[in-house]
């Protein structure tokens, strides 16, 4: 399975709040990279892939209410 369907799999489950922790803990610990997914990434890069999962999240989140 290709990076972009694991993620848009894990949007559909709302499981950005794994890649956040992720990127925190990096961070804590003084590294500049993320290991996610079987990649390592560099923190911009990870913030970046982030940012987009929790924005699809959001448009997710506002279809769903605006079908009901």
């Amino acid at each position: 399975m290709g990076k972009m369907k694991q993620i848009a799999l894990m949007v559909q489950d709302k499981q950005s709040f794994q890649l956040k922790t992720m990127i925190e803990a990096s961070e804590r610990a003084g590294r500049n990279e993320v290991y996610f997914l079987g990649k390592t990434y560099s923190i911009q890069d990870a913030k970046q892939i982030l940012m987009f999962m929790q924005d699809e999240e959001r448009k997710i989140h506002r279809n769903k209410q605006s079908t009901q």
